[in-house]
């Protein structure tokens, strides 16, 4: 029996923070974000099912530093603990039993039911404001890297391992005498392929906030995820044994499409001129080929300097 728990949980809820990373402002700045996932069912075009509930935790540092005022290098790191729960047993992933002819490179099985994890991926970038005014145009180029070696394959791994490449363009708009603010981050990312498949997805985060003061901005959003050369489940995984008892089966938490779309709420407040906290909730909308988020949270810490 072919079984899916993926890792996708834990890329929405960190596209988001990434998404709202290249807006800050031209003065440096620190950040610290913890994020809360639940995951709900497993969902794809033509079929629903429990695969268990994931629960993950996370605390990711990043950093903006201005070269001059048109150029900002930035960062960030995570560190995560995950797990799934699953009474049926039918989205628990065992290196061990789950191939019989095929022995993968990794036996090390995450899926018990306690928390797992380590350091995920490091990401660093450069990002240039082209154009300034009401409309603001930064275009932006990042990289991120696996920086531990976990797992790839079961519920409870902390993502993908693997190299990505991101192109994109962060679009900022604040009419003339209005309090409304509006955001959007437009990005491709490549991937490294496995196996020949093309993982490139795009990756879309529109908002929109409005400063009830001048300290004080509520905000709802909308992120995308669309990878449309990556496999599907269950049409690229059957029959079992030419499909999935061999390379492509350990794989396939890397190679499926994992698309969504989030839609959340949040708030932005400044407490001071150094200092100001973020808190964001959202859940998946739309899904195929990913565990759908059923709540997800976001408390962020800002230091300026």
């Amino acid at each position: 029996m072919f079984r899916v728990a993926l890792a996708g949980a834990l890329l929405a809820v960190m596209s988001v923070t990434e998404a709202q990373e290249p807006k800050a402002d031209f003065d440096d700045s620190i950040r610290l974000d913890y994020h809360y996932v639940h995951s709900a069912e497993f969902k794809s075009d033509t079929l629903t099912f429990d695969a268990g509930m994931t629960d993950t935790h996370a605390l990711q540092f990043s950093g903006f530093f201005s070269l001059n005022e048109k150029w900002k290098v930035y960062g960030s790191i995570q560190y995560v603990q995950k797990r799934l729960v699953d009474p049926t047993g039918y989205g628990t992933h065992n290196p061990r039993v789950d191939f019989w002819e095929y022995t993968p490179p990794d036996l090390r099985f995450v899926d018990d039911g306690d928390y797992h994890g380590g350091l995920q991926d490091l990401t660093v970038g450069v990002q240039y404001l082209a154009l300034d005014g009401p409309l603001r145009v930064s275009p932006f180029v990042s990289y991120g890297t696996p920086v531990s070696n976990y797992p790839i394959y079961g519920g409870a791994i902390i993502g993908k391992g693997l190299n990505e490449l991101h192109l994109g363009a962060s679009l900022e708009f604040t009419p003339y005498f209005s309090d409304w603010n509006f955001q959007a981050d437009i990005s491709y990312a490549i991937s490294e392929k496995v196996l020949g498949v093309d993982l490139n997805y795009w990756l879309v985060y529109l908002s929109a906030s409005y400063y009830v003061t001048p300290r004080f901005a509520p905000r709802i959003f909308l992120i995308s995820r669309n990878a449309p050369n990556a496999l599907s489940y269950p049409e690229d995984f059957f029959p079992y044994e030419e499909k999935y008892d061999n390379e492509n089966g350990w794989r396939h938490d890397q190679t499926i499409k994992h698309e969504f779309i989030n839609a959340g709420i949040g708030f932005d407040y400044i407490v001071s001129e150094r200092y100001g906290i973020s808190a964001t909730y959202y859940r998946t909308i739309d899904a195929e080929n990913i565990l759908e988020v059923d709540k997800a949270f976001i408390l962020g810490f800002t230091r300026r300097f």
